[in-house]
């Protein structure tokens, strides 16, 4: 709002021409140059002097601007001291008493007032606006227009915890400060930008010239937020999820950040690395996810969740070697759920985690349950990403492992392939933390993710399950039954066992048989089964047996 940046910006709102020459006369008085701007009203102000705010704002009673209008408090100008302080504005000054000292006491202290307020709403490690200071502006930019021509964006970053856990938090500070000065580089002049949080940040987007501008900005941020990042001399690469929603007539702060936030967790829930534009369908999903978390979270607590074993047999012998762990979910109204009904809830709201430690927990009590009649079982564990990347599966497997009583090597840990590709290094340092308390690895749903063969066999596993989607019509299609031999010579050539699920025909058994498969599973063998009818499924198969291999426990989520 004024073209002389080095001087004092003071902005007189008023008609009466007598309050223009006093201050105009006393401000020559002053040491500090000072630049004194006229307008009529606020509206009038911003069309006359557009480009920024003023240092100040003065104003008589009649011209005094709405507090939604003005983004700053105006000093009051009265004829004579009042006998109380007047509403609506910071401070007052009297003609009657009004001199140059005054004058200069009183923009002085306004100023470091000012200022106090401003270093109170910023966030000290980015220099950008905090959440308190963002609220009060979002509040007043909704006021203006009734919110037309402006788009909030609620950005979070992908996967930052753990780069926060795995570098340092001083390295996470400076994470974030690249990640404002990237921020900052995108937006533009009547753009605004606030740290809410410690990886999220606010977008206030004027729109108001082009709607166009929303998809390409959003690009821009994403390829922006994409590129590697240098800390400590190491390049590290972090994405982000960006909500988008349009400010409407009548709709507060808080319901507007709502949501945009809303629209942030479907971008996050699809994958990440992406940005959503808020709409009613979005929120009625959200909503539903949200309900339908909570009722998991209870679900937990009430110990609705439970086991079923499905055995494994070695197809050489016939016996059963193994039994893979199945978690259902016994619901109060709709009964007993299957994976497909909750795991993928579970993935999006981060249940998954404390979910996958409960099945640790229940899986290990089991195992000793068995053992303590004579049915000791090795304990494979299906691990999604997400429980690889909590910082705290380590001491927690360990102290959970303690607490049943029996040592690490009876353990082995499942991980798709998809989860082993995404971050390598990482996931290569967790097992070898993990295969120092004696647990091994296997590699599940092997053929539908994108490992290469050089990759697999880096990899310390010692054991492959195909899927079921290979094996399922093999004896038919006789392509599908060339490749899963081929898988199978694969994985005998690097020392691996192979595990074939979904045997569902005597055809696709004899298949598996011919081609040299070690173990398989499905419902030609036997179905998931509770753990009392597991027991009884066990001792029987050791009459028919006799003298059997050491069995193998597999537990999984899905």
């Amino acid at each position: 709002m004024s073209c002389q940046s080095d001087f004092c910006r003071l902005l007189l709102l008023t008609t009466e021409n007598h309050w223009v020459s006093l201050l105009d006369r006393l401000l020559a008085e002053q040491t500090e140059p000072a630049w004194l701007l006229v307008a009529s009203s606020w509206q009038d102000a911003t069309q006359r002097y557009p480009g920024g705010l003023p240092d100040l704002i003065f104003s008589t009673p009649s011209c005094l601007p709405a507090a939604e209008q003005c983004p700053l408090q105006p000093i009051l100008l009265l004829e004579c001291a009042p006998l109380a302080p007047p509403p609506g504005g910071q401070d007052w000054l009297a003609r009657d008493s009004l001199s140059a000292e005054v004058l200069r006491r009183c923009v002085d202290y306004s100023r470091q007032r000012q200022a106090w307020q401003t270093q109170a709403e910023r966030d000290p490690l980015t220099g950008v606006i905090n959440r308190q200071g963002f609220q009060a502006l979002l509040h007043k930019r909704l006021q203006h227009n009734r919110g037309r021509g402006l788009l909030l964006g609620y950005l979070d970053l992908d996967n930052f915890k753990h780069a926060n856990d795995s570098l340092g938090h001083r390295a996470g500070d400076q994470l974030i400060q690249q990640v404002a000065q990237r921020l900052a580089g995108v937006l533009g002049p009547q753009d605004c930008l606030a740290r809410l949080g410690s990886d999220e940040f606010a977008l206030l987007l004027d729109v108001s010239q082009s709607s166009a501008r929303v998809e390409s900005v959003a690009q821009t941020l994403m390829q922006t937020l994409a590129e590697p990042y240098w800390l400590q001399d190491e390049s590290l690469s972090l994405g982000c999820s960006l909500g988008l929603a349009y400010g409407r007539a009548g709709e507060d702060a808080d319901r507007l950040l709502w949501h945009a936030q809303a629209a942030m967790q479907q971008a996050k829930h699809e994958g990440g690395c992406s940005y959503r534009l808020y709409d009613e369908r979005s929120s009625s999903q959200a909503r539903r996810l949200a309900d339908v978390e909570c009722e998991l979270r209870r679900a937990l607590r009430r110990d609705e969740l439970e086991l079923h074993y499905q055995p494994r047999q070695d197809l050489a012998s016939g016996a059963i070697v193994g039994v893979e762990a199945l978690v259902r979910w016994r619901h109060p109204q709709r009964g007993l759920l299957y994976p497909q009904d909750f795991i993928p809830l579970a993935e999006q709201s981060g249940l998954i985690v404390p979910l996958g430690y409960w099945v640790v927990d229940r899986a290990l009590r089991d195992l000793r349950w068995l053992a303590e009649r004579d049915l000791l079982l090795n304990l494979a564990i299906n691990l999604s990403f997400s429980q690889f990347q909590d910082s705290q599966l380590l001491p927690t497997v360990k102290r959970l492992i303690e607490n049943c009583g029996v040592a690490g090597r009876w353990l082995e840990f499942e991980l798709t392939e998809t989860a082993m590709m995404r971050r390598s290094d990482y996931v290569l340092d967790t097992m070898s933390c993990l295969g120092e308390l004696g647990v091994r690895f296997s590699l599940d749903d092997f053929g539908t993710g994108f490992s290469s063969f050089v990759h697999l066999a880096s990899l310390p596993i010692s054991l492959l399950k195909l899927d079921r989607s290979f094996v399922s019509g093999m004896a038919v299609r006789p392509e599908q039954s060339r490749l899963v031999s081929a898988m199978i010579s694969l994985a005998r050539n690097l020392g691996l066992e192979v595990v074939a699920e979904g045997v569902e025909s005597e055809a696709e058994l004899a298949l598996l048989q011919q081609f040299g498969c070690d173990q398989g599973q499905g419902f030609l063998i036997s179905k998931a089964l509770p753990l009392v009818e597991l027991q009884r499924f066990l001792q029987g198969q050791v009459q028919v047996q006799g003298q059997r291999q050491e069995p193998l426990l597999s537990l999984s989520l899905g």
